[in-house]
């Protein structure tokens, strides 16, 4: 039952090897990096996001103020609120979804 194995040719190394040099590169330079972002890309981001299934609590920030509502959709040039009031999108100047 004992079975002999197939010999296995192992080519001696006769050279240094040397395929593990470390490197270390760093830069002590700050980053920052923000993207403005315009206010249709936000809004597309808000209904485009898992999170909004029907409706999304929004912070909105106009010419005429401040506005904190839920927003279910969009017409045209109009984001439509949940308590039936429309807010044109040439109005705001920032939106946060809270």
């Amino acid at each position: 039952m004992k079975k002999d194995l197939p010999r296995v040719y192992a080519n001696p190394i006769d050279k240094d090897i040397r395929n593990n040099n470390d490197i270390y590169v760093s830069k002590n330079e700050e980053r920052n990096h923000t993207k403005k972002i315009n206010v249709y890309e936000k809004i597309n981001q808000i209904f485009a996001s898992p999170h909004h299934v029907y409706k999304s609590n929004v912070f909105i920030q106009t010419r005429n103020g401040e506005i904190k509502t839920t927003i279910v959709g969009k017409s045209g040039n109009y984001l439509l609120c949940l308590n039936g009031d429309r807010i044109n999108m040439l109005d705001i100047l920032d939106i946060e979804k809270i």
